[in-house]
């Protein structure tokens, strides 16, 4: 049935609404029928009809011509009002005196990167119940331009355009609704109220309103929302520093630019890509157009970036002083960045010329109390939880408010942000260019030292609590907690040690060894150490608890004098003090350890024995299990393999039962070791996988180090000499890492599983194979041996689109063979457990029945 093209009742010519209601009616549609039609929501048809949206976008009008199936005349006719603002709209209002809005500003830079922000915000905006979003983040974030960007993008969509209204210049929030009429042309006249000129003017524009800057005058945000209530069709993009707190408001907070990964193999191409370096090079290339990204200056660029945390504002800034300072003397010059980043251009607003002038901007917009929480948080080094923040926060007199409350308050400022969770507990912390702002504040108000103190205190209560359970079930946790408050832990350690007070710093560094000699940060922990036991002072047991801890450090890098001398020390001193306790038997152990590796086997059995007397007398089961494992090396040592067997599996049990994951790491490694001696390499490439997983997870790059040594000497042994080459190197290139050597003891059997798998591959061949796997990272390693064994056929043509991966396709292939689980375990470096898993997917994912029908199905489909 044809609709003409008529006049409404009231004499206009029909809006697209109307037209697309009129032929939905003329063609019996319901709403619910033609959105289901074409494949559109009941209420965005709704929306359209009404006008709440007065035309649509280019996909959704080709669907719903479609949809409505129009004869050529009528579908012009739609396609002529979805591209007409109404006549109503356009006519003038009766009493309003107006000229055209004003612009977008047209940037003089392009805008870097982006895009994935440009995507996600565009797609909320054109959401029909999205009537207000607000970008936020801190300032030199890149807010403003990304909101020109994207009203850019949303322009054309939209009947009336867009309008763009800066508030940066204005601090009574009083005047912000005069600017909005500036931005949309409305000039007062007459009695009649602002508001009501406004409200008149945008009734029914379907118009796209930038709100730039709205943090100062934050106050006048319920006037923006009476706007949005009047005018159904009107949309606003503001950008704050602060949320407006509307019932509207969508946030989109606006991120640092990407940053290059961290990888060690990464190439300038990598480096290129990121949005930081990006930025960088064309800010760069302004000032200085011979500048480009070359081997000698990228990762220094790269480091410059990330020291500025991905900030716009900060990079731009960093980026003009190229003119003066290549890339490397700036990085060396970034210690202070508030200094050195100034110099912005002269037509930027004022605010924006310094770093310092952008952070002062929000500072000065904090409440005195909140001034107070901001600066005394700058004192955190790589975030903290809201328990810290309580510690060490709360002076004399306390802050003023409350420390939730406060907390809130400053990442809506955008001086603070959340930036994730450790156990369970949130995390906040500072962009480093804020946090150095928040310095100079703490300095200047007087609080530094006090503020220091505290923070201090917090770290030394941390590692005393970690201490204890760093031995048992909560070990992983601990781990994990203390890698995550490690940059707050060196800064404690640094300002004690800069202040003198060593006595403080051995109580700090002594707890924290064990951790530093886990997680590979072998030369740094001896490093604070040796600077705490330097001058002599300090308690006799606080020094001889630190000497022996000192001792094993120094051991783990194959530094077997200074082990020897600061365990003799150690001794010495618990021999002084007449103490019998748990602190001279870790003396002795550690005295133990050293000779050991200094290779007095004799000398190191006896003292452990010793040691061992004393923790059994004390009833510590972690250690007692500890000098279990370590006479079992003394005993694989001497060729005693089956004392060297019970005493590490009795070491397993006890480490197991105490949920000890280090200690059963190193006990499956010795019986790894004893089982590959013994030719035993089915069961001592499972001891070596078991204790791979748990040091992965433990992040202990020492013990990973060990159990990939081991499995490259099994493999060796086994005739998989390019894969033992790899393993090998893989090894040698994370002991390299954390300073390790391979230790006498296991010389004779590095050197000679070298020697097999050179000879089977030629140097060429074994040298690349080497390579490669020094270059791996830990994780690839970790995956290459549990997740993909060492590469069998190709998937058959058959199995093409059936969705399984090539492990699983291996699986079937093994059980076609008649292999038992525990034989695929071994063939595929897994788990029995992980083979029961793949089975189980398999029988479902091909809907088989059990593992015969599994295994027909591999023969029908050439697997076997």
């Amino acid at each position: 049935m044809a609709v003409p093209m008529a006049q409404t009742e009231r004499g206009d010519i029909p809006s697209f609404g109307e037209l697309l209601r009129q032929h939905r009616m003329a063609g019996g549609l319901t709403q619910e029928a033609l959105a289901e039609r074409a494949g559109l929501s009941a209420r965005g048809i709704s929306d359209l009809e009404r006008g709440a949206r007065s035309i649509p976008r280019k996909d959704t009008l080709a669907v719903l011509l479609d949809a409505l199936s129009l004869p050529p005349s009528e579908r012009s006719a739609l396609l002529a009002a979805a591209q007409r603002p109404s006549v109503r709209r356009r006519s003038a209002v009766a009493g309003i005196n107006h000229s055209n809005p004003v612009p977008l500003p047209v940037p003089l830079t392009p805008l870097v990167g982006r895009d994935r922000e440009m995507a996600e915000v565009t797609g909320v905006l054109r959401r029909p119940e999205v009537r207000l979003l607000t970008l936020t983040g801190p300032g030199g974030s890149g807010k403003t331009r990304l909101a020109i960007r994207i009203a850019g993008e949303l322009a054309a969509e939209l009947a009336d355009g867009v309008a763009f209204a800066g508030l940066a210049s204005i601090s009574d929030p009083a005047f912000v609704l005069p600017a909005v009429a500036q931005a949309l042309g409305v000039r007062e006249a007459g009695d009649r109220p602002l508001v009501e000129q406004l409200v008149a003017m945008l009734r029914e524009r379907d118009l796209l309103l930038v709100l730039d800057n709205v943090e100062q005058v934050v106050e006048a945000a319920p006037q923006v929302a009476d706007l949005l209530v009047a005018a159904p069709t009107l949309k606003v993009l503001a950008t704050s520093r602060v949320p407006l707190h509307l019932a509207a408001e969508h946030r989109f907070l606006v991120p640092p630019l990407s940053l290059p990964t961290s990888s060690a193999s990464r190439s300038i191409e990598d480096l290129g890509q990121s949005e930081a370096v990006s930025l960088f090079v064309d800010r760069a290339t302004a000032v200085r157009p011979d500048f480009r990204l070359t081997p000698a200056n990228a990762e220094a660029v790269a480091a410059i970036c990330a020291r500025l945390d991905g900030l716009p504002l900060a990079i731009e800034l960093a980026a003009a002083r190229v003119s003066v300072l290549p890339p490397q003397a700036l990085l060396k010059r970034l210690e202070h960045r508030l200094a050195l980043l100034t110099g912005g251009a002269r037509d930027l607003p004022e605010r924006q010329q310094t770093m310092r002038s952008t952070i002062t901007w929000s500072h000065d917009l904090l409440s005195s109390e909140e001034q107070v929480l901001f600066r005394r948080l700058a004192v955190f080094v790589g975030g903290c939880t809201l328990e810290a923040v309580e510690a060490v926060a709360e002076l004399e007199g306390g802050v003023g408010i409350d420390i939730l409350d406060g907390l809130s308050m400053l990442v809506e400022e955008s001086l603070l942000r959340q930036t994730g969770e450790a156990d369970g507990e949130p995390r906040f912390g500072m962009l480093e260019t804020i946090r150095e702002f928040g310095l100079e504040q703490l300095a200047a108000g007087g609080e530094e030292a006090g503020v220091r103190q505290r923070h201090a205190g917090w770290c030394i209560a941390l590692a005393e609590g970690a201490e204890a359970a760093l031995w048992g079930p909560e070990q992983r946790r601990w781990f994990a907690r203390l890698e995550v408050e490690h940059p707050n832990l060196r800064a404690a350690l640094g300002w004690i040690l800069d202040g003198g007070d060593y006595e403080t710093a051995l109580q700090l560094a002594s707890p924290l060894a064990f951790f530093w000699y886990v997680h590979g940060h072998l030369t740094e922990g001896r490093g604070w150490l040796d600077r705490a036991l330097a001058t002599g002072s300090g308690l006799p047991e606080a020094r001889a608890k630190a000497l022996a801890v000192a001792s094993g450090l120094a051991h783990a890098q194959g530094d077997a004098v200074t082990a020897v001398r600061r365990a003799d020390a150690s001794l010495a001193l618990w021999q002084e003090i007449g103490d019998r306790g748990p602190g001279l038997a870790f003396a002795l152990c550690q005295r133990g350890v050293a000779a050991f590796w200094s290779g007095d086997v004799d000398f190191a059995a006896a003292v452990y024995d010793e040691a061992l007397t004393l923790f059994r007398i004390l009833d510590n089961r972690p250690w007692t299990a500890q000098l279990l494992t370590n006479l079992a090396a003394v005993a694989q040592s001497r060729g005693d393999y089956t004392r060297a067997r019970a005493l590490a599996e009795e070491a397993l049990m006890l480490q197991r039962e105490g949920g000890n994951d280090w200690g059963t790491v190193f006990s499956l490694t010795i019986l790894g070791d004893l089982a590959a001696d013994q030719g035993r390499y089915e069961e001592a490439r499972q001891h070596y996988r078991d204790s791979l997983v748990v040091a992965m997870e433990q992040r202990d790059r020492w013990q990973i180090a060990e159990a990939l040594q081991g499995l490259g000497a099994v493999e060796a042994s086994t005739g998989e000499a390019e894969r033992a080459a790899r393993l090998l190197g893989a090894a040698a290139g994370l002991r390299n890492s954390i300073g390790q050597s391979v230790p006498w003891f296991m010389r004779e059997r590095h050197d000679r599983v070298v020697t097999i798998a050179r000879h089977r591959l030629g140097n060429a061949r074994f040298d690349a194979a080497w390579s490669a796997g020094q270059a791996a990272s830990e994780a690839a390693i970790a995956e290459a041996i549990l997740d993909n064994p060492a590469p069998g056929p190709p998937p058959a043509a058959g199995t093409a689109g059936m969705g399984l991966s090539n492990r699983k396709v291996e699986v079937l292939r093994l059980v076609a063979t008649g292999k038992t689980d525990a034989e695929i375990a071994d063939a595929l470096f897994v788990s029995k457990r992980t083979v029961g898993t793949h089975l189980t997917n398999i029988l479902a994912k091909l809907d088989l029945a059990n593992r015969t029908e599994a295994a027909a199905w591999a023969v029908r489909h050439g697997l076997a």
